[in-house]
């Protein structure tokens, strides 16, 4: 019950076990074009955006999407509420690039007046950039909201959506989205390992007059290489493989139903929270449907609950920075089943009786 690595199916799992090939060879080739036109058909993006692929975790994507972006002596606008939304804004420092924070306490947002104030106060700012869901709170920030302030104020518009696609609706068209990192590891139930960068064509064709900041992580030559049905360096095939599959698995199940499904795991686990009398962290409307966090109650640590939920097969996640030893996370990302999540709340009552 942790937010990735997720349950997988065994369909994705068997996967890893398809013969090794060469990276060279167009057998990977037809595999990474058909993972490209999956992302972008599932978004229905196909004519608006492109996707560079990379073998790395989330923040892998991230990182080369804003270090890609990021220009010299050009500000970008970070909404923190956050331990992710503060990871965008250390990347944005490590590659020294001019950086505003506006940033609220986890739970809650930055005003969308905040936003236009600061915009109008400072010309310098090019970019807008934010989490779409904060993992470390269980919160879903105001994506769309943001992007039609990015919108009219003419700045590029930057999403972290690792842990939110094919979980949560995102549409790139309507929330103005020009660059949106994901992975294959959480709400699309593959493997960690392969994460992605869908970009909008128009920011496409500017990112090939930039300076490359990074080697590996240069958006423009990646796109350029795959995009002729190539990759820069070695990639981690296997685990392509098993995203291929997970994407038609998703393509079966079908985008409205997967994240219909999402809703009814977090309605059920929000019941049984509830019913333990447990306090939420994040009200309600601003819930995400795939992790949902919960104040430790007084007297128990979450060591000895976790190793209590660990014994019976359950792993839940600690709080990250202030949260730290004050509340515990329960995701519902991957494979879980309707009969897992009861199964847990049995054994989740038992431990905190103990």
């Amino acid at each position: 019950m942790n937010p990735g690595p997720v349950n997988v199916t065994p369909r994705v799992r068997r996967a890893l076990l398809k013969s090794d090939i060469c990276h060279r060879e167009e057998e990977f080739s037809d595999l990474m074009s058909d993972v490209r036109e999956k992302v972008l058909k599932l978004f229905g993006v196909r004519s608006t955006h492109t996707v560079a692929l990379f073998s790395g975790s989330g923040t892998t994507a991230l990182e080369a999407m804003l270090s890609s972006f990021a220009e010299e002596g050009k500000k970008i606008l970070v909404l923190s509420n956050g331990v992710y939304g503060d990871r965008m804004k250390n990347i944005l420092e490590i590659h020294d690039t001019p950086v505003e924070t506006l940033k609220a306490h986890p739970g809650s947002f930055p005003s969308m007046s905040q936003i236009e104030t600061f915009l109008k106060n400072d010309d310098s700012i090019h970019g807008i950039a934010m989490v779409h869901h904060e993992t470390s709170t269980g919160m879903l920030n105001p994506v769309a909201e943001v992007g039609r302030i990015a919108k009219k104020n003419g700045k590029t518009f930057l999403v972290d959506a690792v842990s939110s696609l094919g979980g949560e609706r995102v549409d790139f068209k309507k929330w103005n989205i020009d660059f949106c990192a994901g992975t294959s590891g959480k709400c699309l139930h593959g493997f960690p390992g392969v994460s992605f960068v869908i970009v909008s064509k128009k920011e496409a064709q500017r990112l090939k007059k930039k300076k490359a900041r990074s080697l590996y992580l240069d958006l423009a030559q990646t796109l350029r290489h795959e995009d002729r049905g190539d990759t820069p360096f070695t990639p981690a095939v296997q685990i392509f493989y098993a995203f291929n599959e997970a994407l038609d698995e998703l393509k079966s199940e079908g985008l409205r139903n997967r994240i219909a499904r999402y809703e009814a795991k977090c309605a059920l686990i929000e019941q049984g929270l509830t019913d333990l009398k447990l306090t939420f962290l994040v009200e309600k409307e601003f819930r995400s449907h795939v992790l949902t966090a919960l104040r430790l109650p007084e007297g128990v640590s979450y060591e000895a609950l976790h190793d209590k939920l660990k014994q019976s097969g359950f792993i839940i996640y600690a709080g990250q920075s202030e949260l730290k030893n004050k509340i515990f996370r329960v995701a519902n990302l991957g494979d879980i089943r309707d009969s897992d999540i009861r199964r847990f709340f049995t054994v989740l009552k038992k431990a905190l009786k103990q």
